[in-house]
């Protein structure tokens, strides 16, 4: 009998499941993970600091229109913002509007920038041919809105029941009023609810005072708002 010879097994016949591939190795890349982590933590601040800078928005008094040097500020010149404010800055608050209008403007303004108290000049005084009447008026007698700076025509409300001159003259007393246009200065509304008048003073030609004075004392008198003027 011929001897039996082994030959070796070659590996391209080998069976399959003597083959195995060897796993690969991820690499993580440490410093990346690390910028994003901080990039997500600066987002979250910046977010966090922008909100509480949001959330201290204060009302300030802005310059509606071009308002010369010199020139008194009326309520139309005067606008209310919300913005953050910065401490540097210094505007004026919107709360005090009504001390604000009637003061001349110390510097040119410019529409859509905020108001402070450097541009802002002394309050007027009276000229030689002005004065100021104070009038007590009862509700219906005056614009409930009426704020100072307000520009305002002053009116007879008894001129009507007034006779006739006796020369035959048809003069119509009701159609001429006290005073064609007055500035209103200031606003002293009641001070509680058993009172019904409100005492507004008016800044008129001197040579009506004495008249104004007496109808506002008759218990005669109306305002009628007039549009600011440009």
């Amino acid at each position: 009998m011929a001897p039996t010879t082994t030959l070796p097994t070659s590996s391209r016949h080998a069976t399959p499941s003597s083959l195995r591939i060897a796993p690969t190795t991820r690499r993580r890349s440490t410093p990346w993970i690390a910028l994003g982590l901080l990039l997500v933590l600066g987002s979250a601040l910046a977010f966090g600091v922008v909100s509480s800078r949001l959330g201290d928005r204060q009302a300030v008094l802005a310059i509606a229109r071009e308002v010369p040097a010199g020139q008194v500020l009326s309520v139309g010149d005067l606008a209310t913002v919300n913005v953050t404010v910065d401490p540097g800055l210094r505007p004026v608050p919107a709360s005090e509007r009504p001390s604000v209008v009637g003061r001349p403007a110390a510097v040119p303004l410019m529409p859509g920038t905020l108001l402070t108290p450097a541009d802002l000049g002394a309050p007027a005084l009276l000229g030689p041919d002005q004065a100021v009447v104070a009038l007590a008026l009862k509700v219906g007698h005056f614009p409930p809105a009426l704020t100072p700076g307000a520009q305002v025509m002053i009116a007879d409300t008894g001129a009507a029941e007034t006779a006739a001159p006796s020369d035959g003259s048809s003069t119509a007393l009701a159609d001429t009023p006290l005073a064609s246009s007055a500035t209103v200065v200031e606003v002293d509304q009641p001070a509680d609810d058993t009172q019904d008048t409100t005492v507004v003073s008016v800044r008129v030609p001197a040579s009506t005072a004495a008249r104004l004075a007496a109808a506002g004392a008759a218990d005669r008198v109306a305002l009628v708002l007039l549009p600011s003027k440009s």
